[in-house]
């Protein structure tokens, strides 16, 4: 799913953090998260008003971007209540609910790699790196998502018992 069209469907504004750069009093974070220290700020939801808008990093490549904008979309979806704390000093850029986190993670994977898109590519012994291409998220993300859903390792054992082993 793309989760750019995900935002505009649930009517979330989605900005980069150079589409900020007119505030004056932004300057010194912009400079920070695009050029001292960019990775480690993807991206963040917002609370505006009533409703929330999404700050990304377009410093980073687009399936991070990609990748990043899901986990922010999973936070919404899943209603999580706005307690993340931003700061430009320190080894992270913010603190936030460890549970909240994991279900996001969990929820943007599903999102970008469904389950059982993850199982068929493994059972057909799809690579990694041709699950990222195409489902447009990075190797990593590919990796991830095909062991923890079991995908691998299921098709793995089908394929030994096929064998006989």
């Amino acid at each position: 799913m793309d989760p750019y069209a995900l935002a505009k469907l649930y009517g979330i504004s989605v900005y980069t953090l150079d589409e900020m750069a007119d505030s004056a009093e932004l300057q010194d974070a912009l400079h920070h998260f695009t050029h001292v220290r960019p990775e480690v700020f993807s991206a963040a939801v917002i609370p505006v008003g009533h409703g929330r808008v999404i700050i990304e990093n377009a410093a980073a490549e687009p399936p991070r971007r990609a990748s990043t904008l899901a986990h922010e979309m999973a936070h919404i979806l899943l209603e999580h209540s706005f307690t993340t704390l931003l700061r430009t000093s320190g080894k992270d850029c913010r603190e936030s609910d460890r549970d909240q986190e994991d279900e996001a993670a969990e929820l943007s994977g599903e999102l970008l790699l469904p389950t059982e898109a993850a199982h068929r590519l493994a059972h057909r012994n799809v690579p990694d790196e041709d699950v990222a291409t195409r489902f447009g998220i990075s190797i990593e993300f590919a990796r991830w998502r095909m062991n923890s859903t079991g995908a691998r390792i299921a098709s793995q054992r089908a394929r030994a018992r096929r064998n006989g082993h």
